[in-house]
């Protein structure tokens, strides 16, 4: 299972996806900055960052500078923002506890564009209220329904993508998972094709907000925007079908993640913005895509080599599942 680079290349640049970084701009000439540099004009060190991606040496990026400026932080600049990445658990702990006192959760205006199609189309408020309903989506009692379905879809997905195999690539068929499953829970797509549908313009979107930000028609970034553009107006069709299934009082209507949204409503009693919803759901296909596959890949990869901790793994399962059948 040759997959430790791409695997580390995924796991840092949904790292830095998921971190919060701090955007900081010069008020005047006598504001302190951390130690590092920003690199090239208008590219930054974005070049820096993808090719040590490419190498498959992700962490030397940050490593490096770490070693050079900082331990706990650095300025540099990437895909057309310039940043303080805060390094190590204090850092963490600083950004994930002064949410609204001292760092505001933001994206970074090209994947802003690419998320949201624009400046203009992103509500801040939206996006907060958003977020603390996918918490609430995901309380115990709402993961008590989800389990059988992620349940059932590994069977059928180890059945279907695996078994037939003596050998397969772990990291691109976990990928091809979590997305249909992130499709399922979200947005109760069921039907192959309909995802396909999603997720032909998603890996657009995937390799163009990694990309240097400039909009010219091939460049990869350009690429992303019509990819994102593809899947608002997909999940703003589906939105429109749920209203109207909603407005009928249909008992049939799906409990997943988008029809909790479109019951919800802000402080105010207003109902929220339908392309703030749309471009919500897909920087949670984005949020949720690496992390989790990376996180089953590992999980896979270690099993493979420590076999007494997968024999006492499959000792503690109450059932044989499909993964035992093909290949226990």
């Amino acid at each position: 299972m040759d997959i430790l680079p791409n695997l580390l290349h995924i796991v840092v640049l949904s790292i830095s996806f998921c971190l919060v970084f701090l955007i900081f701009r010069q008020k005047s000439t006598h504001s302190k900055l951390p130690p590092g540099k920003k690199g090239w004009p208008i590219i930054g060190e974005t070049l820096e960052f993808g090719t040590a991606g490419q190498r498959g040496t992700p962490e030397m990026f940050i490593k490096e500078r770490m070693r050079k400026y900082s331990q706990d932080l650095f300025q540099t600049s990437l895909f057309g923002e310039n940043l303080a990445v805060l390094c190590g658990a204090s850092g963490n702990k600083f950004l994930f506890s002064n949410e609204k006192k001292n760092v505001t959760a933001w994206w970074p205006r090209s994947i802003q564009k690419v998320v949201f199609e624009s400046e203009e189309s992103y509500d801040n408020n939206d996006s907060t209220k958003l977020r603390s309903l996918v918490v609430e989506f995901l309380k115990p009692e709402a993961l008590q329904h989800f389990i059988p379905i992620m349940d059932s879809m590994a069977k059928e997905h180890l059945e279907t993508d695996w078994c037939p195999h003596k050998q397969v690539k772990i990291l691109s068929l976990s990928l091809k998972y979590t997305f249909a499953l992130a499709c399922r829970l979200f947005m109760s797509i069921t039907d192959p094709n309909h995802v396909t549908t999603f997720s032909d313009p998603f890996y657009l979107v995937k390799a163009g907000t990694v990309s240097v930000p400039i909009n010219i028609p091939g460049t990869a970034y350009n690429c992303a925007l019509k990819g994102g553009k593809v899947i608002r107006q997909e999940i703003l069709a589906l939105i429109k079908e749920r209203k109207q299934e909603l407005a009928e009082n249909k008992g049939t209507v799906a409990h997943d993640l988008l029809t909790h949204t479109l019951l919800a409503s802000d402080e105010n009693g207003r109902a929220l913005d339908e392309m703030a919803i749309a471009g919500n759901i897909l920087g949670l296909l984005i949020a949720s895509h690496d992390t989790t596959s990376s996180a089953i890949t590992s999980v896979l990869k270690y099993l493979a080599e420590f076999p007494h901790v997968y024999n006492l793994v499959l000792q503690g399962t109450s059932s044989k599942h499909a993964i035992y059948n093909c290949y226990g």
